[in-house]
């Protein structure tokens, strides 16, 4: 197989320029994650559209046809999916507790977490892991994607304004990713990641707009505001691993 890895990297360069340059170019006036969750809610989220046409054109250019936009097999999607639902239930009834916001905050909600699942889908579970798979076996490309994926999450410090919860979403994008390889791999198609990415995003970002609403508490955060996302995310890593256990270089290979 021809080595891909250097298109996949060259890509993810341009992908971060795209979209981290254009957020940082929007967000000029945004404070915090109030700020970005404004962002989200009351408009398109044009830097992860710009996001999106570099990877369309770097998939074109490069003949890429092999990222797993083809229809998942069902029956596989029914067998895996019930348990990382359930993860999302609270954060839905959260949300429904707090209050749902208006709908055309809740459109732009839906609209924006769907580009975002979409593009960073397309990015590591697609682009990048094929790209890996040309020089890596499968555990390794498995591990360096969810890795890499949480990584690029410490960037958020420049928006939030704190390393150290930035750090934390970086290693709970990292667990997270373990799953969505999981279902991509498990499912034949990139779409079941997809999906429930965005479906995880849009409860999690519900029950954050309304407690932004109010203002926060001065000083510093306290230790469990650092800890939680590591342990929200905690039974849908473990799961993914177990998805993975048995996985072959065979059947990621037609995962497509």
């Amino acid at each position: 197989m021809p080595n891909r890895l250097p298109q996949a990297l060259l890509t993810l360069f341009a992908w971060l320029a795209a979209t981290i340059l254009g957020g940082a170019f929007l967000r000029a006036d945004a404070d915090g994650i109030a700020g970005i969750v404004g962002l989200l809610t009351t408009g398109i989220a044009w830097n992860v559209v710009g996001g999106l046409v570099v990877l369309a054109l770097a998939s074109w250019a490069f003949g890429w046809r092999d990222l797993g936009f083809g229809p998942p097999r069902l029956g596989a999607v029914a067998r895996l999916v019930w348990f990382p639902i359930l993860t999302l239930l609270p954060f839905y009834g959260i949300a429904f507790a707090i209050g749902l916001p208006t709908g055309r905050v809740m459109l732009f909600l839906a609209i924006n977490t769907s580009l975002v699942a979409l593009s960073e889908e397309w990015m590591f579970r697609g682009i990048l892991f094929q790209g890996l798979k040309t020089r890596l076996r499968i555990w390794p490309a498995v591990a360096s994607t969810s890795v890499l994926f949480g990584a690029i999450h410490v960037l958020n410090a420049f928006a939030l304004g704190d390393l150290r919860l930035a750090a934390a979403q970086s290693v709970a994008a990292m667990m997270t990713g373990f799953l969505l390889i999981a279902l991509m791999l498990r499912t034949g198609s990139i779409w079941t990641a997809v999906v429930y990415h965005m479906v995880w995003n849009f409860g999690i970002l519900l029950g954050v707009y309304g407690t932004v609403q109010s203002p926060l508490p001065e000083g510093p955060l306290p230790l469990s505001a650092y800890l939680v996302p590591l342990l929200v995310v905690l039974p849908n890593f473990l799961f993914g691993l177990v998805l993975l256990r048995r996985m072959r270089q065979d059947v990621a290979a037609h995962h497509g």
